[in-house]
């Protein structure tokens, strides 16, 4: 009886009973027991951030992922040795008495025979769904959907946990279209929960808040855990506060805090529902807070606790007092976390609708570094901090010479009895700052102490660590090391790690003599010392006193010599013109341009850029249909500055129809001549530069019509005027991209690189060969040099594009999608290759040209897909071959070779397994010993 219960070629009672129970209590048992183990890891170790929106299961928290992965690699193994041991897939004896009983019926058609496997089939997808395989997960489920399709309670939990692969993996379609199925289908009861969950979650990912609540509702309800219900209160309470339903968030809020929760997210949740606070109940509030800012307890959420006292005097309107509550929580916060990044986005945004930008810019610098780039104002603050990190330049050197040319305006005495007030409030903020530092030094100092006590935390992982040392030493000195970076984004802004930081414009071309031309504007200074340097060239630079208590420090810096003033007012209108253009084109605050552009034209009539001030006064107030003082401008424009290119614009009697339908205009103009350059028509090409420069003088495309003009120029053989056109280029455009293009073909025409005199390098990217190649580059067998037809060899499958016109996030998903639907067994490794303008997909790989054939078809078989493939190339292509195509030849030379040796071979025959042929496990010796 034994022998015969532990085969699985025999199907019977007593088969099934006894595989169903050593699976149960075996294997199963183990998996299981590992796969809670790894749960309890994940609930332990996930660290929520309260300041963003919670995602429903920890595991969309993205630093959980990972947890207790070898618990689930466990879980994961048991399941398949389960599987591989335990399954009967042989059908059973048939009774035909029973033929025509539709529930034998359906009992025989089922696939696996094992009653209790399918438990072990669900643990092994939920086991790689913990561990962050959303995709494995989601093929495990997709094919428990198919090999249960005749139970619907087993194809439905399936269908839930692959809703929520693809959520997590943000394939809302396919989300949408697993729990559709489900709710066609009849639920099971007890199944209800996960899926309201599963849908809940599916709607919270897609911010479709309003939509969620009720699913969210009913997890809450069927929730048994008490610290993940007191979780799904506070991302309820977060919901109502997002959809606006105040009242509704704080009563969530209140609930979180009754489900006895750890500390801080009962804290947090006192701290949210001061966002939401009901009017009558604000005094009480701040009181309570003050009193948890005074306990001890609460010193490391001080920082959190003073932004909610701020978030109060905010729905009461006092924004004074929120602003210092908000400067407390930042100076109080030791953390340097996204609590302080946060509390820093509030004051920023504050100082942002003040109009006060040189504060703004304080708190958006700094904030910009503590949150991560997943938080959802993230853009909007970077975009911000960014504009404001150049203003700033500006308005400190303005500020910086209106100080020192006041300085100049008074006596001796005033102006040392100045310097001396200076001084004095250097020292005083010298002495805060050193107090500060041995405070902070102190604070260290207990930290460690407290780590290194023998009788912490038992559950502190026995790590090694690296002895921090001497803290005097910089990098060892957290605060020095903050200070410093502050400083350094003072004076530079951000700046990406790279070659050539210091400038705001890279772009650098040769002259003839190969010696670098640099385009750059001068940077502005916005260090006093600095500026002195830069500035003052009166002053000997062995005279220099650089000691900040010195008063000669300060002096020497004033303006008292004619040649220092005009020093100092060159600065002075060179930073207004610039704050002006930055009020109105980046922040579109035309009230603070206006008054900048006004005090400019006043102060210095004779300012170099004063055509383009008066044109831009001019837009403002033609914007705001004050038309009187738009012609004022316009007249003064064209009766001073006739040739100005700003004169010869407004002057053009299509002018105001440029400036409704310009950009379309200009955007058509362009494309016709771009087509035109393709086809080699210079003629045509020419004709349009000329009307471009006439009445799109400033708009987008100019530096590009000036591209397209100056090839023509290599064309006719004008090597002098081409080098002559192309530097214009990056000298007047030096931010565009095409200043780039032009200035690398420059460079490398200089080191001797050749260019076809037609041009033809920049025409169809499907003829291009590398531009730099030349003849004495290639191999010594170049004679010899051609593609190979061998068809037993490995393939790739191409999809091919010209660089930038392709959604490549959209296509990859497309594509990972397609093969993840259609091929079980076969993994496709998909990777992206951009080279000389061609963007391409790969899929590889594939054993012959049969197979990368046979996909090709496939893939173009399924209509929706040909669809959204419509306008690539595909390209079936061996590896040796596509090593040739991207060293010495175009696509238009490979596909003249493909249609030559392949275009006309027999439908293909393929040996071995089709790549969509799924492959059977060979059966195991069930006398081989299990190993439980």
């Amino acid at each position: 009886m034994i022998a015969a219960g532990c085969s699985t070629k025999k199907n019977t009672a007593g088969t099934r009973f006894w595989q169903s129970f050593t699976t149960r209590f075996n294997v199963y048992f183990n998996g299981n027991e590992a796969y809670k183990e790894g749960m309890k890891a994940i609930e332990d170790g996930n660290k929520d951030s309260y300041q963003e929106i919670l995602p429903l299961y920890p595991i969309g928290n993205k630093k959980t992922v990972g947890m207790g992965a070898s618990n689930f690699d466990r879980a994961v193994e048991k399941s398949q040795k389960a599987i591989k041991l335990h399954s009967i897939k042989k059908k059973p004896p048939r009774k035909p008495s029973k033929r025509n009983d539709p529930k034998y019926k359906r009992w025989m058609a089922q696939k696996e025979y094992n009653p209790f496997l399918h438990n072990a089939w669900m643990l092994m997808g939920k086991a790689q769904f913990q561990k962050g395989e959303f995709l494995e997960a989601a093929a495990t489920f997709s094919y428990i959907s198919r090999l249960y399709a005749t139970d619907p309670k087993i194809v439905a939990d399936a269908r839930i946990w692959m809703a929520r692969c693809y959520t997590e993996m943000d394939w809302f379609y396919d989300a949408e279209d697993a729990l559709e199925k489900i709710n066609n289908d009849s639920l099971p009861k007890e199944l209800e929960p996960s899926h309201s969950a599963a849908y809940g979650n599916y709607l919270l990912r897609q911010k479709r808040f309003k939509e969620a609540i009720p699913y969210l509702i009913t997890t809450i309800k069927n929730e048994k855990r008490k610290k993940q219900k007191a979780r799904e209160y506070y991302l309820l309470g977060q919901i109502y506060e997002e959809t606006g339903d105040f009242a509704q968030s704080y009563q969530a809020y209140a609930k979180a805090i009754k489900q006895n929760p750890p500390y801080e997210l009962e804290l947090n949740a006192r701290i949210k529902q001061t966002e939401v606070i009901p009017p009558g109940k604000a005094e009480k509030t701040i009181k309570l807070l003050h009193r948890m800012a005074r306990n001890k307890k609460n010193a490391e959420y001080q920082d959190q606790i003073y932004y909610a006292i701020g978030n109060i005097y905010i729905t009461k309107q006092d924004t004074a007092n929120a602003i210092k509550q908000y400067h407390l929580g930042a100076e109080k916060s030791t953390r340097n976390g996204i609590e302080k990044g946060i509390i820093l986005l509030r004051l920023g945004d504050i100082y942002w609708a003040q109009a006060n930008y040189v504060e703004a810019q304080k708190c958006y610098s700094e904030a910009i570094g503590l949150i991560d780039k997943d938080y959802p104002e993230y853009a909007k603050v970077n975009k911000r901090s960014e504009v404001l990190d150049e203003l700033v330049t500006y308005v400190v050197s303005v500020e910086l010479q209106d100080s020192l040319q006041h300085l100049a305006t008074l006596s001796e005495a005033e102006r040392l009895q100045i310097v001396e007030k200076i001084i004095e409030d250097v020292k005083k903020k010298e002495e805060e700052e050193r107090k500060e530092a041995e405070r902070q030094e102190l604070m260290n100092k207990r930290e460690e102490a407290m780590g290194e006590q023998p009788f912490g935390n038992k559950n502190q992982p026995n790590t090694p660590t690296i002895s921090t040392g001497d803290k005097s030493w910089y990098f060892y000195n957290q605060q020095l090391v903050t200070q410093g970076k502050n400083d350094f984004q003072r004076k530079w802004g951000r700046r990406k790690l790279e070659d050539d930081w210091r400038r705001r414009n890279k772009t650098v071309i040769a002259n003839e003599e190969f010696a670098a031309i640099d385009y750059e504007a001068d940077e502005q200074q916005t260090d006093s010392i600095a500026a002195l340097e830069a500035g003052n060239d009166s002053i000997p630079t062995d005279t220099v006193v650089t000691d900040n208590k010195n008063p000669e420090f300060y002096l020497q810096q004033i303006p008292l010599t004619e040649e220092a003033m005009q020093e100092s007012n060159d600065i002075l209108s060179d930073g207004l013109f610039n704050m002006g253009m930055i009020y109105k084109d980046k922040l579109e605050d035309f009230s603070l341009a206006e008054q900048t552009f006004t005090r400019l034209y006043t102060q210095f009539p004779d300012f170099g850029n004063l055509d383009e001030v008066y044109y831009n006064l001019y837009l403002m107030n033609s914007r705001w249909k004050r038309t009187a003082e738009a012609e004022g401008y316009k007249n003064t424009l064209i009766s001073r500055y006739p040739d100005s290119k700003y004169a010869l614009t407004i002057s053009d009697p299509d002018f105001a129809r440029n400036a409704l339908y310009g950009k379309h205009l200009e955007d058509s103009l362009y494309a016709v001549t771009y087509q035109a350059f393709t086809e080699g028509d210079y003629r045509t090409v020419d004709a349009n530069y000329e009307t471009a420069k006439v009445k799109y003088a400033m708009g987008q495309h100019m530096p590009k019509f000036m591209f397209l003009h100056t090839m023509g120029l290599l064309q006719s053989g004008d090597r002098k005027g081409f080098m002559e056109a192309l530097k214009e280029i990056v000298e007047k455009y030096p931010k565009n991209e095409i200043s780039e293009i032009a200035g690398n073909i420059v460079k490398g025409l200089q080191e001797g690189r050749l260019l076809a005199a037609d041009g033809s390098a920049f025409g169809s990217i499907w003829k291009r060969r590398k531009i730099e190649q030349t003849e004495g580059e290639l191999p010594a067998d170049s004679l010899t040099l051609k593609f190979s037809d061998e068809r037993n060899t490995p393939y790739l499958f191409i999809l091919a594009y010209e660089e930038g016109k392709i959604n490549e996030n959209m296509l990859l998903y497309e594509m990972a999608h397609y093969n993840f639907s259609n091929f079980i067994i076969k993994n496709f490794d998909l990777s992206f290759v951009n080279d000389n303008g061609i963007g391409m997909l790969q899929t590889k790989e594939f054993a012959n040209f049969d197979e990368a054939y046979q996909y090709m078809k496939l893939l173009y078989s399924d209509k929706d897909m040909a669809r959204k493939l419509s306008g690539m190339r595909a390209i079936v292509i061996s590896a040796s071959n596509f090593e040739l195509l991207q060293k010495y030849f175009s696509f238009d030379d490979y596909a003249e070779f493909y249609n030559e040796h392949f275009s006309d071979i027999p439908e293909p025959e393929i040996e071995g397994i089709m790549l969509d042929e799924p492959i059977l496990i060979e059966g195991v010796d069930q006398a081989e010993e299990e190993d439980y």
